[in-house]
């Protein structure tokens, strides 16, 4: 099992995709404080009384707590639709799967492979943030910063989460282009949409208000400061039902 997430994570550093997406996260975060402050200029000559100005400090717990926006979200959920479906795609794992005691231990290593992904992807962000936000403000270290510290990892959590569902369409399913459909939906700002649509639905059911969007890992993860105990156990939930079927659906299918 060593060996094969040693080869997994061996692929996914040599592979395009993952590089690309990692160079395009770096940039959009290292040009984010640049183009609110030519943002906020631009609507400032156009509306010099109802702008307000370009804030010249930020707390460093804001930039740790925060360290991808929704499209670098995106960015790199692609990313890790492209690592899941990568050796299918050129039919390597047919060379492996047959060496091993379960198909599905492959899966488990890509999965586990994809937590050092997320986790490269999320400094990522925070350095593009960090170094493109000191030339223009002041950064004051303030007292939150442990808090932020533990935000950033239950983001990481929540990210990896997120990760399973991927993993069951992607890698059990064999189907890249749902995969990317859903990173698409996932990372955007879309599924609130479609919630809002599933939960009118629920109403007209069950009566009463209903509101699914606060229990989904992909809302929460776009929350300023998520809440420890939902956040938590929404990734377990999200974990425990996606990987144990993702793996147990690759189990039972003949590898191609």
């Amino acid at each position: 099992m060593g060996n094969l997430i040693k080869m997994d994570l061996y692929r996914m550093n040599k592979a395009k995709s993952f590089r690309v997406c990692l160079i395009l996260v770096f940039v959009l975060a290292l040009a984010s404080t640049p183009l609110e402050k030519a943002l906020t200029l631009l609507a400032k000559s156009l509306a010099p009384d109802e702008t307000a100005d370009f804030a010249a400090t930020v707390n460093l717990s804001e930039i740790i707590g925060s360290p991808l926006s929704a499209l670098m979200i995106m960015l790199a959920l692609l990313s890790v639709v492209s690592f899941f479906f990568a050796d299918m795609e050129a039919g390597y794992i047919k060379n492996i799967a047959g060496q091993m005691p379960k198909k599905g231990f492959s899966v488990l290593s890509r999965y586990i492979a994809a937590v050092p992904h997320n986790i490269a992807f999320m400094l990522t962000g925070l350095a593009g943030n960090l170094i493109g936000t000191l030339p223009l403000r002041r950064i004051i270290v303030d007292g939150a910063v442990p808090e932020s510290a533990g935000i950033f990892l239950l983001k990481l959590l929540l990210l990896h989460c997120i990760c399973a569902i991927l993993l069951l369409f992607v890698t059990s399913f064999r189907n890249k282009s749902i995969g990317i459909v859903l990173a698409v939906l996932l990372g955007l700002p879309v599924m609130s949409l479609i919630y809002l649509g599933i939960n009118t639905g629920l109403e007209k059911i069950f009566g009463g208000e209903v509101n699914i969007a606060p229990y989904m890992p992909d809302q929460i993860l776009k929350e300023t400061k998520p809440e420890l105990i939902r956040a938590l156990l929404v990734s377990a939930v999200t974990i425990g039902i996606f990987l144990p079927l993702s793996i147990r659906v690759f189990d039972k299918k003949d590898v191609k």
